[in-house]
C-alpha cells in the first residue's frame, strides 16, 4: 500500500497602517499641545539667539527645561497623531502618563519662568524668552488640569472608555 502525506501551510501576514487622527488636532488636549509646542519652541529660541557672556548658567537650565520638554511634548504629538497610543501601545495607561508629562512639565517649566526672571537683566531677548516660559508653563499646567480631569472621569461631556479594544 502507498501512503499519500497531505501538507498544508497556512501563511499569515500582517499589515501595520499609519493612519492620521487630524481630529486630535481640534481636540482641547491637541490645541494644548500644539501651544506647548510653538510657546516652547518661541522659549528656547529666544534663549539661544542671545550670545556671549549673557547666555549665563541659569538660563541653561531654562534652555535645558525648554528643549527637552519641547523635544519629549513634539515625540507624544506624533505618537498622537499616528494614533500609535491606541494601536502599538494600547495597554499603557495613557491617561495617567499624559497627566503625569504635563504635571511633570509645568512642575519645571513654572521653576525654569522664576529662575529666567530673576537673571533676564535688561536683555530684549531673554525678557521675551521669560514671557514665552510663563506662556508655556500656563498651557503645561492647563493641560495637567486637563489631563487630570480626564484620567479621573471629571468631565461630563466627555466619555472615555478605560479598556482599549483594537479590532484587527
Amino acid at each position: 500500500m502507498e501512503e499519500t502525506t497531505t501538507t498544508t501551510t497556512t501563511v499569515t501576514s500582517s499589515t501595520t497602517v499609519i493612519t492620521c487622527n487630524t481630529s486630535y488636532l481640534l481636540s482641547v488636549p491637541g490645541i494644548l499641545k500644539i501651544a506647548e509646542v510653538i510657546l516652547g519652541l518661541l522659549c528656547w529660541a529666544l534663549i539661544a539667539s542671545v550670545g556671549g557672556t549673557a547666555f549665563s548658567r541659569p538660563h541653561q537650565f531654562v534652555m535645558f527645561v525648554a528643549v527637552t520638554s519641547w523635544i519629549l511634548t513634539l515625540i507624544t504629538l506624533v505618537i498622537y497623531l499616528s494614533a500609535c497610543h491606541v494601536h502599538t501601545c494600547s495597554g499603557a495607561p495613557w491617561s495617567i502618563i499624559e497627566f503625569t508629562f504635563n504635571a511633570f512639565w509645568a512642575f519645571f517649566y513654572v521653576i525654569a519662568s522664576c529662575v529666567s526672571a530673576a537673571f533676564t537683566g535688561s536683555i530684549p531677548n531673554l525678557a521675551a524668552a521669560t514671557a514665552f516660559a510663563f506662556f508655556t508653563s500656563i498651557a503645561y499646567v492647563i493641560h495637567a488640569i486637563w489631563s487630570y480631569k480626564m484620567w479621573r472621569g471629571v468631565l461630563p461631556w466627555i466619555r472615555v472608555s478605560r479598556d482599549v479594544t483594537v479590532s484587527s
